[in-house]
């Protein structure tokens, strides 16, 4: 068999990369059925212009016909954007249970992302902020609203907002004032501007869990630390893959529950679901970049064409 893989060399040189594919020992061989756009990390990860594979979100079958969504571990947490892909025991394969639709499933790893910061603050947040409202912000907003927060979701496309709204996250353009209200900001961006702004607007002992990958920008106000040290605050690494997999996995179980009874609203949030050629590939990548306000995240369907 052939293995197919995605691979970006830049934004404009796409292509598939093809080998033999081969099966490690003890390793679980699952045919992927969809894989899902993780817009930020892999935009981040694609303007680079070296060649990447990214992609780390993925929902295949055994041979056998079961069912799974993948959590990979850290050194295969790539190139899932594939017709075929072998896992270690080292990754965690989660079967999806009834009422859960295997192009949604990739959500259940939104829902991880969201759930950790939430999970390893004592005690749980009252009042929760969310800067940037794509698909990881919007599902991060609705686990924080289950838990019983009260949250506001902050984002400058109104799109984005309108989005939001419709999956039950009341949200503003912007948090205006210096009103130090908030016991957590989950941000999504961490550019200059968020960061300066969770550093206002938490509550004394505040935590600011920093989800989305730091920008390589010089921090030019000395403020932000000034109201760290004022105030006790925390600004944590909201980067998943610190968590303990245990604690990953009973996430994940409980969030395929959610998903199933249907708690969380996912389908909102679906740019697309495009069947897995180059062209529809860079279209959505391109819609991705281009046009933030009305593209927030597609599915890939790696399912034969009939």
């Amino acid at each position: 068999m052939i293995q197919k893989i995605l691979t970006f060399k830049g934004f404009e040189e796409v292509f598939f990369k093809e080998c033999e594919y081969e099966v490690p020992a003890n390793y679980t061989s699952l045919t992927i059925d969809y894989s899902t756009v993780s817009p930020g990390t892999e935009l981040f990860c694609i303007r680079e212009n070296f060649e990447t594979q990214p992609g780390y979100i993925a929902v295949g079958h055994t041979s056998d016909g079961k069912k799974y969504f993948v959590f990979p571990s850290l050194k295969e947490s790539s190139a899932a954007h594939c017709n075929v892909h072998a896992f270690s025991p080292e990754s965690l394969l989660i079967p999806l249970i009834d009422g859960i639709k295997p192009e949604e499933a990739g959500f259940l790893r939104f829902i991880n992302i969201g759930m950790h910061p939430l999970n390893n603050t004592v005690p749980r947040p009252v009042k929760v902020a969310v800067l940037g409202l794509g698909p990881i912000g919007n599902i991060a907003a609705q686990s924080a609203k289950l838990t019983g927060a009260e949250v506001i979701g902050i984002d400058l496309l109104p799109n984005r907002r309108s989005i939001a709204e419709q999956c039950g996250i009341r949200t503003q353009e912007a948090i205006t004032g210096n009103a130090a209200e908030y016991d957590m900001v989950i941000d999504t961006v961490c550019n200059c501007a968020t960061l300066k702004l969770a550093s206002e607007i938490l509550k004394e002992n505040g935590t600011c869990a920093m989800i989305g990958i730091v920008k390589d920008k010089p921090l030019p106000d000395s403020s932000i630390f000034r109201k760290v040290w004022d105030k006790n605050l925390h600004f944590q690494s909201g980067w998943e893959m610190k968590n303990p997999m245990s604690a990953t996995r009973n996430n994940l179980i409980r969030a395929a529950n959610l998903l199933a009874m249907k708690a969380y609203q996912v389908e909102p949030l679906i740019s697309g679901i495009i069947p897995a050629n180059i062209e529809n590939i860079k279209s959505a990548y391109r819609n991705l970049i281009e046009k933030p306000n009305e593209h927030l995240c597609y599915v890939i369907n790696w399912s034969p064409s009939p």
